[in-house]
């Protein structure tokens, strides 16, 4: 069972300590555009991974927001990744990265109107039905509120679920970072989201910034889980079943070991949460 098992993103820095010998984690999270060319030096090493390690592929590119045509190529190069290395888990972000054909690596958030939602159940179908599985959908960071929003964000998603019977990956930075943006409660929106639709959880820190006379954030996931972040997460644990967590770091990446602290530290929390239950 992965459930109470925390992981790490597989990166270069990181490939020969991954596949020389066995490190004590839980799984590797890869990127899937990033082994989309099969004779690669990611691959290659990808490959000696699943030997050892559960992966999961994340995406970042299949622009399910979009209104242009969904990119049939580029699902298929992620259904061959699905064949070869049989992931527990395939999952994607909500917002858009795609204009005129140009493909982009930071996702803009939609407004969540029920015209919005309808596309994007949709677009969701549509891949899960190529795919031949249901993915996980990524909450993004907001950083305004679209004026012209009818539905929460928790709702869109959940409503999201009931449709498409995908699941969602619960980024719990996001939420941070979207909370402080647009001035809502991150506890309200925890409690607010269903626990049985969330498969996966992400963990990452974000730097603090100024802009315009107001502290705002970065999404670089390029430092270590800040405590507003933790204690989030330690909510969290209190009200939902244990779910496969990440320790998301892809910037200005650490040492192995600095990681895999982060990733224990993680751990303790879910085994401690556990305790708890089993007591009450």
């Amino acid at each position: 069972m992965l459930d109470d098992l925390v992981g790490i993103g597989m990166r270069p820095a990181h490939y020969e300590q991954l596949t020389n010998k066995h490190v004590d984690i839980g799984w590797l999270e890869v990127h899937s555009e990033n082994h989309f060319e099969i004779n690669s030096e990611a691959t290659y090493y990808l490959d000696k991974a699943s030997e050892r390690y559960p992966i999961s592929l994340h995406g970042v590119g299949l622009a399910l927001s979009s209104h242009e045509l969904l990119d049939p190529l580029h699902v298929h190069n992620i259904k061959k990744l699905i064949d070869r290395y049989k992931p527990f888990s395939v999952s994607e972000h909500l917002g858009w990265s795609s204009i005129a054909g140009q493909h982009y690596s930071d996702m803009s958030p939609i407004s969540y109107t029920e015209e919005n939602l309808k596309h994007v159940i949709a677009r969701v179908a549509q891949v899960q039905h190529i795919l031949g599985q249901s993915i996980a959908i990524e909450n993004p960071a907001c950083y305004s509120k679209h004026k012209n929003n009818t539905l929460t964000e928790a709702a869109f998603l959940t409503e999201l679920q009931a449709a498409t019977n995908c699941t969602i990956l619960l980024d719990i930075n996001n939420v941070h970072i979207s909370s402080h943006q647009l001035e809502f409660n991150p506890y309200d929106y925890l409690a607010s989201m269903p626990n049985h639709i969330v498969s996966e959880i992400h963990l990452s820190g974000s730097n603090k910034l100024l802009q315009n006379n107001r502290i705002t954030f970065d999404q670089e996931h390029g430092q270590k889980v800040t405590p507003e972040v933790w204690q989030l997460f330690e909510y969290y644990l209190q009200h939902c079943n244990t779910i496969p967590t990440l320790i998301e770091w892809d910037t200005n990446i650490p040492r192995l070991s600095e990681l895999l602290r982060e990733a224990y530290t993680a751990q303790k929390m879910i085994v401690k949460s556990q305790r708890f239950k089993n007591a009450c």
